[in-house]
């Protein structure tokens, strides 16, 4: 099915609106940006990128980024935003799959870009991150350039999944997913003429990206930061009317512990990309700040169900009823469907769920070649249909025949006042087949010992869920999007730890 380009739609409807604000400040409307995403698909059609190709990014969250995601689709092509930092491996795996017509970089990531386009023949752009991004490929102003379209059949981004249990996947979006996450995303929590949306997610994941393409189906604004900083949100949250915001649970837990953070003019905080702990997000709300807990993933576009901010919250992992046109049942081991308030398998069908994963040939394969994605999550739907997510399969400690929820005992210790920061998972033990290991963050001053953090814990979790071990560390390891890598902390332990 096509469509008129979302932003271009917007120019001719509210040319003077804002529709980013750039990390600099530059405000840049409607019909200004417009005409910039114009000029930059006639470089694209100069530097012969046909409908089909693929447009790998190496760059940071800016102007730029901003621009080539909408020249892209507009010129047919797919764009493969990737994390700006990654190593020469890291991003040759990625190219591998994706097999790029085009690369693009920010300066600080030319070397990579390099390794990247002479491997598959690509051709390369490197330059000003938030400047023109092909300024050797010019065209003529006065080209003809029909009005501009979308597919919504069609590829329209690839983004890769975070890789916290394993390889990353690329998995392939298209327009028509990104238009039904945005008109059901709308829906359950609502849009306003002059929504502000703050975005601080890096625009390499679906988060961030869904930031954006939302902003233009909408016409909302759109202030855009190069990360997250608590004290930059704050202060955008003071001086700018921002009214919607998404965040980790990483991220709220620091803005809560920012001096002077107040919501303002905030009416939605979207928290999602990991379970939330009950009491973070009940600490939240009581002070004030609209939280709407949610789940998704990168294969669904983003969301899959959320809790609007007023909704009460009856239990850990609550995130409210599936959006519209958006289906999930819950499985048994068996493949049967589960009982409600019954633990299993999530799984998720509808418009949102994405087009396929590259295999390792590069070519697009199904997701659900039934109609239904199998989510690597654990969850339950209770008598009205409202989804808890318990946690991730993978994740899931076996000890001594007992499940143990990880997340659930990161919640209890991340109540602990001497904790900043803490992450669960499983240790292989020749008596117990594994065994709850914590890995802890104190706060300055202070080292609990393993003997205090079971005595902490012990009122509030049942003793084979009491951590057996325990590690303080400096930081945890996560990836740019606040996700713990469970894999990275078992891989850094050593093995002459204490065990009770």
């Amino acid at each position: 099915m096509i469509v008129a380009d979302w932003l271009h739609g917007q120019a001719r409807r509210c040319p003077l609106a804002t529709a980013l604000i750039a990390p600099g400040g530059e405000v840049i409307s409607y019909g200004a940006l417009d005409e910039r995403v114009a000029g930059l698909q006639l470089r694209l059609r100069g530097a012969r990128v046909e409908p089909g190709d693929r447009v790998l990014a190496l760059l940071p969250s800016g102007t730029a980024l901003v621009e080539l995601l909408h020249a892209v689709a507009r010129a047919g092509a797919v764009l493969a935003p990737l994390e700006p930092r990654s190593t020469s491996a890291e991003a040759l795996q990625a190219a591998s799959l994706i097999r790029p017509r085009v690369v693009l970089a920010a300066p600080a990531a030319e070397a990579v870009a390099v390794a990247v386009a002479r491997a598959h023949g690509a051709r390369l752009w490197c330059g000003d991150p938030d400047g023109a991004a092909l300024d050797d490929a010019p065209a003529k102003r006065d080209d003809a350039v029909a009005e501009p379209r979308l597919d919504l059949d069609a590829p329209h981004t690839i983004v890769f999944t975070s890789g916290t249990t394993g390889r990353p996947r690329g998995i392939v979006l298209s327009a028509g997913n990104h238009l039904a996450s945005a008109r059901a995303s709308a829906e359950r929590l609502g849009v306003r003429a002059d929504d502000r949306w703050l975005a601080c997610l890096p625009l390499h994941h679906v988060g961030g990206l869904a930031v954006l393409l939302r902003a233009a189906i909408s016409g909302s604004a759109v202030l855009l930061q190069r990360g997250f900083a608590p004290e930059a949100v704050v202060r955008a949250l003071r001086t700018d009317g921002v009214t919607q915001l998404s965040l980790v649970p990483t991220a709220l837990r620091r803005l809560l512990a920012t001096p002077y953070a107040e919501p303002c003019a905030l009416r939605v905080l979207l928290l999602g990309g990991a379970r939330a702990e009950h009491e973070l997000v009940g600490e939240a709300r009581r002070r004030g700040w609209p939280v709407a807990p949610t789940y998704g993933l990168t294969e669904t576009c983003s969301q899959v169900a959320t809790a609007r901010p007023d909704e009460p919250l009856p239990e850990a992992g609550f995130v409210g009823a599936p959006l519209a046109g958006t289906h999930v049942r819950i499985v048994r081991d068996d493949g049967s469907g589960a009982a409600p308030g019954e633990p299993g398998d999530i799984e998720v069908s509808g418009p949102t769920v994405a087009r396929g994963v590259l295999g390792d040939d590069g070519t697009l394969r199904p997701l659900a070649s039934d109609g239904w994605l199998r989510t690597a999550d654990r969850g339950a739907l209770d008598a009205n249909g409202a989804l808890i997510v318990l946690g991730r399969r993978d994740d899931v400690i076996v000890s001594g025949g007992e499940n143990v929820a990880p997340e659930e005992v990161e919640g209890v210790l991340l109540a602990h006042p001497a904790v900043a920061d803490a992450g669960v998972a499983g240790v292989a033990d020749a008596e117990w087949g594994h065994v709850v290991c914590a890995w802890i963050v104190p706060r300055p001053g202070v080292a609990p010992s393993l003997e205090e953090v079971r005595r902490a814990c012990a009122g509030r979790l049942a003793r084979h869920k009491l951590p057996r071990r325990l590690v303080l560390v400096d930081a945890l390891p996560r990836t740019t999007s606040g996700k713990l890598q469970r894999r990275a902390l078992v891989a850094s332990l050593d093995e002459r730890l204490p065990t009770v």
